[in-house]
């Protein structure tokens, strides 16, 4: 049971980074697109403000013949001008040539840029298919896992089976803690601020801690973290400065990062969709670990406190007013 949301889980996980990752290509993509357009638009008019003029010059040209530079050249009617007569036709001649050459390789860079402009276009009406067929999928892969969490909650038998997975994942959890070493150089623990830590997550208490009746079925559990209802995708902080010492998918408790503070306290961020810390990272109070996840009841996460590797109510621990 507790396998199968797993799996649902790292597959909407999967499928949000794929979501994510072709927003930023397509972003990339139209950013190009735009200023390819614009260097279209600049050569263009640069070609069509040069075309009078040529058209013009070749006017000028064609009434003077074909031998059109000789001809002016010899217009000079004193020998003594026929130097700077001469330097002008060549100027002349130049220039012309400069004009013909630059409108030339004007009108190659807008072909090409043309060209260049069409296989954006392309790329980009191909990479919007694909954003919505990721869209299609990942709602579907959220459906299948809000299917799933729903028979959980509502079939006896299988809320039954999933509450006994969820303690056999407790005491993995506690095994786990238990063997993390305490960093040595966290000299000043959290116990001294107990009541006045913020908040990993703004966001109400969905289940609280300690013993839980479930009001369906008439049975109970023991809740060692409360669940925070927050939006998918909410910013996840850590609640006092400490060393990562845990970042992994623990079955039970999906993405999960775990803080030692020093004196054997420790808290534990769990139901991540995605994590910004790694082990052996120091952290200070208030940095992101990362963002909010799909739990059982809901989106939100689930936050923990212990000490000496048992769990204590982190309502005791936490500001009451839930800001961070």
């Amino acid at each position: 049971m507790l396998g199968d949301v797993e799996r649902l889980e790292l597959e909407v996980r999967l499928r949000t980074e794929e979501l994510r990752e072709t927003q930023l290509r397509l972003q990339k993509t139209n950013l190009e697109l735009d200023a390819t357009a614009r260097k279209a638009r600049e050569v263009e008019g640069a070609v069509a403000a040069a075309r009078p003029l040529l058209r013009a010059r070749a006017r000028d040209l064609y009434k003077l013949g074909e031998v059109s530079y000789l001809r002016l050249l010899l217009s000079v009617e004193r020998p003594s001008d026929f130097l700077n007569g001469y330097r002008h036709v060549t100027t002349l001649a130049r220039r012309d040539n400069e004009r013909i050459n630059r409108f030339r390789s004007d009108l190659e860079t807008l072909r090409a840029t043309r060209a260049q402009l069409e296989d954006q276009t392309r790329s980009a009406l191909a990479l919007r298919g694909q954003l919505e067929r990721t869209r299609r999928q990942l709602e579907s892969d959220r459906s299948r896992k809000t299917s799933l969490l729903t028979s959980i909650v509502q079939k006896k038998e299988t809320n039954a089976a999933y509450v006994q997975e969820l303690e056999q994942a407790e005491s993995r959890l506690q095994g786990l803690i238990a063997g993390l070493a305490t960093p040595e150089d966290l000299t000043v623990t959290p116990a001294a601020f107990k009541g006045t830590l913020p908040w990993p997550a703004r966001g109400r208490v969905r289940v609280p801690f300690g013993l839980r009746k479930h009001p369906r079925f008439d049975t109970y559990t023991v809740q060692n973290g409360v669940e925070i209802g927050v939006p998918e995708g909410s910013p996840v902080a850590a609640v006092y400065e400490g060393r990562v010492v845990f970042v992994d998918r623990f079955k039970g408790y999906g993405l999960m990062v775990v803080l030692d503070h020093g004196g054997k306290h420790h808290t534990l961020y769990a139901h991540l969709a995605e994590v910004a810390v790694e082990v052996g990272q120091n952290v200070a109070s208030g940095q992101e670990l990362g963002r909010s996840g799909t739990g059982l009841e809901g989106p939100g996460i689930y936050f923990e406190v212990r000490f000496q590797g048992k769990p204590e109510d982190p309502i005791e621990w936490l500001r009451k007013d839930n800001e961070r």
